[in-house]
């Protein structure tokens, strides 16, 4: 771990104010600490103007450490997955919005590989970017649905980003790899991309909430909603919302949240929480 980010976690610890004198904004660890802080500086400099107040933008080193992070209240407000939004919704963290796009997992073999649906990766090796990625949950969802038993009909394999679980199938130590478009749009290395091809998951799941701490006072949840909606208005904000291709803000509505029901077994297990 970088001296930085050593730094930036250990924050974690002295935060005691809610929405107080600084806003700390929680995102899930989707990728490394420094391309969150830059892809969400404009949201961090928009808020920080509109709040007149100070924004610190915080993750975790893993995705349990940001589930138990939130759960504890280390943040005012939160970009986490779908899954783990359930989780929080459920426990009484305020649903605010999510973004407007579908996240469908997706699943990466060679092209001159035999299989071309999930019934034909029974007893392969399945790498994936981490077991808690939104992803990886519902690429995993569509294996048990096929009736296959982890660890018996099939193998998971963790690595340690989305182009890492799609290097392995080409160099060979796994059969298959659960990503999403996005990584594969952001592959920049040619050969990589010629010596692959996708099939669906046949599973699809709201994008990433945004969710409040349930301490928050409803004055300061609906401070917050109309932010994120003036952001999204914005051009700053219709800038990051393209670049990322988050699209916009919709609300968190219940047939999102059934949406997720599928897959919260599966995720409480990986959490080891009941």
């Amino acid at each position: 771990m970088t001296i930085f980010k050593s730094i930036l976690l250990s924050l974690l610890v002295f935060a005691t104010s809610t929405f107080g004198e600084n806003l700390r904004v929680g995102i899930l660890p989707y990728t490394d600490t420094l391309k969150i802080l830059k892809i969400y500086q404009p949201f961090k400099q928009f808020f920080e103007n509109k709040l007149q107040q100070k924004v610190e933008i915080y993750t975790a080193n893993s995705y349990e450490k940001f589930f138990e992070d939130t759960k504890n209240g280390q943040f005012d407000l939160i970009i986490t997955g779908p899954h783990f939004g359930l989780i929080h919704i459920q426990d009484g963290f305020t649903p605010l919005y999510r973004y407007n796009t579908q996240l469908e997992p997706i699943f990466v073999v060679l092209k001159d590989s035999p299989y071309t649906q999930v019934k034909d990766l029974k007893n392969k090796k399945i790498s994936m970017s981490n077991h808690l990625s939104v992803s990886s949950i519902g690429g995993i969802k569509a294996l048990l649905d096929e009736g296959f038993k982890n660890n018996i009909d099939f193998k998971l394999i963790n690595s340690n980003s989305h182009t890492s679980a799609i290097k392995s199938v080409i160099l060979g130590d796994t059969d298959a790899a659960i990503t999403t478009h996005t990584p594969i749009k952001q592959l920049t290395n040619e050969s990589i991309k010629n010596q692959i091809r996708i099939f669906s998951s046949g599973f699809s799941m709201p994008h990433l909430f945004t969710i409040a701490n349930p301490k928050l006072s409803k004055e300061k949840v609906n401070t917050l909603q109309n932010t994120l909606r003036e952001f999204e208005q914005s051009t700053t904000g219709q800038e990051f919302l393209n670049k990322t291709g988050y699209k916009g803000y919709i609300k968190i509505s219940q047939q999102d949240l059934d949406a997720m029901s599928p897959v919260l077994e599966e995720t409480k297990g990986f959490l080891k929480i009941k």
